[in-house]
Parts: structure tokens; C-alpha cells; sequence
């Protein structure tokens, strides 16, 4: 009978001693989800590649970035290993806007994702609008057009004469996508002036739980297009 209770007793303690350990290893290979993710810059002014950054998650061993169009087609991923916390995301459409997530990732002894931390925030990449033309309508106002962003919440039309002094807000379109044209008449209150140098940013909006999102231009002096109103002459 004694021997019975003394081995009941070290199998008890066998139990304990492994549940203990279980709950010890899940514990530490917990990991935090990766916070401040971030849009970084554009990498060139053909929107076609951007970098994204978030924090550093400890005992993390690298991270699992994935990207899609806002309707969650053109999925795709990569692994970013070590203690880099960016990314440079190549080829993207330069007509669609993306909303990427990042988790922090656990390899195991063959070097092969075997823990996941929750995705991150959000972040949106937002392409401009490159292909801009434009006619006179009336004597003094100038009607632009531009390519569509899918995925957009509407546009943001800027002026200026100097592209790398200040820009100008002069009005935004309706919210949706297909509002690709408008016509501008004013320039800071007054009338568009004859031979005078207009420079034109179509800023695309994205507007996420009742906010606009920051939409970053991809340099100083850029500029989606210009305009110059002059006067023709006919000769006998």
C-alpha cells in the first residue's frame, strides 16, 4: 500500500513538473504584436516602390509582411529575418492603392516559421495619379484630368507657381475613385493670369474610420503637372 501512495505521488509530481514546463515554453514564446506600423517614403516618383517600418518586437527572430489592394485581392508576403524592422516593397501597381500588415515570427531548429505574435495596424500605400491632361475652358479657367486610383477615396488638387515654395489647396473632388476631373478657375482668390507657370499636384485621399490618412509626396518639387495660359494671335 505505501509503495502504491509513492508512486501515485512522483507521477503526481511528474505531471506537475510537465505542465509547468508546457505553460513555461508557451509563455516565452509569446510575442508582442509589432506596433507603430508606419509608411516610410517613396522610393522613386513612378509610385512604384515604397518602404514601410514598424518596432522592433523582442525575441522576435524576423517578421511576416503581407500586402493586398484594398479589397484584399493581389495577395502577397515575404519574410524580413534578423533585426531589421523595414521593408522596400518593389513592384507595386502605381494605380491601386495596398494595405499592408506585419507579425513578429519564431523560427525553430531548422530555421522555419514556428510561432506567430497578431498582426499590426494597418498601413496604407497610396499612390498619385500620373497621367495628367488638360484643356482651357473659358478664357481664364483650365479643366485637368487624370488616371484613376482604385481603392481612393476621391482627390486633393494643389497649386503653386514654384514647385518647391509653397503649395496652394484649391479644391477637392467628390469621394470616390472615378472623380478624375475638375476645372480650376482661381489661383489664391484671383484669376488664373496669362503667361504665369501653374503647377498642379492630384494628391489621392484615403479616408479610414471618418479621417483622411497622411499622403506624402515622393520629393520635394514634385509635381503631377504644369500649365501655362497664353494668348494667340492671328496675322493678315
Amino acid at each position: 500500500m505505501f509503495n502504491s501512495i509513492k508512486r501515485l505521488a512522483a507521477s503526481l509530481l511528474i505531471a506537475v513538473l510537465l505542465v509547468g514546463s508546457f505553460s513555461l515554453t508557451s509563455a516565452e514564446a509569446a510575442l508582442a504584436k509589432p506596433a507603430n506600423a508606419h509608411f516610410v517614403r517613396w522610393n522613386n516618383k513612378q509610385f512604384t516602390s515604397c518602404r514601410i517600418g514598424w518596432n522592433k518586437v523582442k525575441n522576435a527572430d524576423g517578421y511576416e509582411i503581407k500586402w493586398t489592394y484594398t479589397d484584399r485581392s493581389h495577395y502577397k508576403h515575404t519574410y524580413q529575418y534578423y533585426i531589421y524592422n523595414v521593408l522596400d516593397i518593389n513592384g507595386l501597381s502605381n494605380e491601386n492603392v495596398y494595405q499592408v500588415q506585419v507579425r513578429a515570427i519564431k523560427l525553430n531548429s531548422k530555421n522555419k516559421p514556428s510561432g506567430y505574435s497578431p498582426w499590426s495596424n494597418y498601413v496604407f500605400i497610396t499612390p498619385w495619379p500620373r497621367n495628367l491632361s488638360g484643356r482651357l475652358s473659358g478664357s481664364h479657367n483650365v479643366k485637368i484630368k487624370w488616371n484613376k486610383i482604385s481603392g481612393c477615396s476621391g482627390y486633393n488638387i494643389l497649386l503653386t507657381t514654384n514647385p518647391y515654395g509653397s503649395w496652394r489647396w484649391n479644391q477637392y473632388t467628390a469621394e470616390k475613385a472615378t472623380a478624375t476631373s475638375c476645372k480650376i478657375k482661381k489661383y489664391q482668390k484671383s484669376n488664373l493670369k496669362k503667361y504665369t507657370n501653374y503647377y498642379v499636384r492630384v494628391m489621392t485621399r484615403l479616408k479610414r474610420n471618418g479621417h483622411y490618412l497622411s499622403n506624402p509626396a515622393p520629393g520635394a518639387g514634385y509635381y503631377s503637372g504644369t500649365f501655362y495660359i497664353y494668348k494667340t494671335y492671328t496675322y493678315n
